[in-house]
């Protein structure tokens, strides 16, 4: 039965108010720039500006990693010490070399908040870093930058670049160490910024790209928060700081950026006893694609929001079968879901890496992993470039097909399998695959076989015909070949 234009009209005005309460803290909404959206576009801006960053210090020490989800290095015997310093961009910076001399950095993790008017451009990108980083060379420090983050703020006077400097005590120990950073503004802006599930769902998502490396040990959270009131702020932190209890993680007294209408998010470190799951050229055809569940959990968030925003759009719901109430059963599940950390699943990987790659056994260990969040399905094609491999991709699981189809046909969300702290995809021969799936059952997943590398030597993904109703973004849908 539809929902009553009463309680609907009552809905909105709720929503209403809440839209306008973000916009006081500095956050549009109505953009729906929600989680991986608030970041600055990689492919027309960071990459190419990161090229000429590179040009420019070259030979200097200072050594910019390819894109990676997070930063893997040997674990060092005595830990790793985080030192964090904050800069402002363009002609104001200013780095101070003998500070660096005296941490000793070997690595490093970025944040930049970068203004919106010069984040559509490579090269007002690159005005706003490159004195950082010629600060930073400049400082005769040898270092390697392991991994950034860029994200879009309205207000110029927000700028700020986060640099997490990581000294590596001790020589090189067992296992390996992953560090990531990942802040956004906000994961649901119909909820408050201070409900618990804002925060969680912000931090299990920066730690997704350590969990799914099966790297869960001696986790540690270098928090990145700021709020325009007091009052949100302190609730930030003692979400924050439930958080990690409950996580059971070491939670690192460091400085706050202190600009930013709302920020949530960490620089995070973890360990794993095993090699990470990057045995790409392992793959042989007959290994099985496993998700850990279905995904999808951006969908559910944004039709409702454009539902309660755009009224004609409830009626159009309701035409296709779907009440509003509906979506918001939804929406509220798929954030309950976000707010829960992976790291079950990051034991499951754990068990199955060898301890050194040369140990690697086709009937033991898993070959490579990602997790589907931003890019949603895309990451398959990925996996496969990675690999120099054909997968055949048999079934694409969303947790909520008609709510994802819904989105991307009404252009409301080009890439409707997309999400936050999403699910895993792992690539396994059959024998562990098997095991695996048993294993995440055990541990609450609703894990389930997708697909099968089906030859190698050319990346190729082939999938269902179905997916064109998920996905309208035509740069995503020519990387796969789509059987009717």
């Amino acid at each position: 039965m539809a929902v009553s234009r009463d309680i609907l009209r009552r809905r909105i005005r709720e929503i209403e108010a809440m839209v306008e309460y973000y916009k006081k803290l500095g956050v549009n909404p109505l953009s729906l720039a929600t989680g991986c959206a608030v970041k600055v576009d990689l492919e027309r801006v960071v990459y190419p500006a990161f090229a000429r960053v590179k040009e420019k210090l070259a030979g200097m020490g200072l050594e910019i990693a390819p894109r990676e989800d997070a930063d893997i290095f040997p674990r060092p015997q005595r830990g790793v010490e985080l030192h964090r310093r904050i800069y402002k961009l363009g002609r104001e910076a200013s780095v101070d070399a003998r500070d660096l001399t005296g941490i000793k950095p070997e690595r490093a993790i970025v944040l930049v908040q970068v203004y919106q008017g010069r984040a559509g451009s490579p090269d007002e990108f690159l005005e706003a870093i490159l004195p950082v980083y010629e600060g930073i060379a400049r400082s005769g420090v040898k270092l390697r930058i392991g991994k950034g983050h860029s994200i879009v703020t309205p207000f110029p006077e927000d700028e700020f670049m986060l640099v997490d400097y990581l000294s590596l005590r001790g020589g090189k120990g067992e296992g390996y160490t992953a560090a990531n950073n990942d802040t956004i503004h906000i994961v649901d802006p119909t909820r408050p910024p201070t409900d618990y599930t804002q925060t969680a769902g912000a931090l299990s998502n920066t730690l997704n790209d350590l969990f799914v490396l099966g790297a869960h040990r001696e986790i540690r959270i270098a928090p990145v928060l700021n709020a325009p009131t007091e009052e949100v702020l302190d609730k930030l932190w003692s979400n924050t700081e439930r958080f990690a209890r409950d996580l059971g993680a070491d939670l690192l007294d460091v400085p706050q950026p202190g600009k930013g209408r709302l920020l949530i998010g960490a620089t995070v470190i973890a360990d794993s006893h095993g090699h990470p799951p990057t045995f790409y050229d392992k793959v042989e055809p007959g290994d099985l694609i496993v998700a850990t569940r279905p995904f999808g959990e951006l969908a559910p968030i944004n039709v409702f929001l454009a539902a309660v925003i755009d009224e004609e759009l409830v009626d159009d719901l309701e035409a296709e079968g779907i009440t509003l109430e509906e979506v918001e059963r939804a929406k509220d599940a798929v954030l309950d879901m976000i707010a829960r950390p992976n790291k079950p699943a990051a034991e499951a990987i754990e068990e199955r890496l060898p301890r050194n790659p040369d140990a690697f056994d086709r009937e033991q260990h898993v070959i490579a992993t990602t997790d589907v969040t931003g890019p949603g399905v895309y990451v398959v094609w990925e996996l496969a470039k990675q690999m120099n491999a054909w997968i055949d991709l048999t079934e694409i699981p969303l947790l909520y097909p008609k709510l994802s189809r819904y989105a991307a046909t009404r252009y409301i969300l080009p890439n409707a399998t997309s999400g936050t702290n999403g699910a895993f995809i792992i690539v396994a021969p059959p024998s562990v695959a098997e095991d695996l799936l048993s294993d995440l059952k055990a541990r609450e997943y609703e894990p389930r076989i997708i697909g099968e590398v089906k030859g190698k030597g050319r990346a190729r993904v082939t999938a269902p015909g179905s997916l064109r109703n998920y996905v309208t973004d035509p740069a995503i849908l020519g990387k796969f070949q789509l059987i009717e």
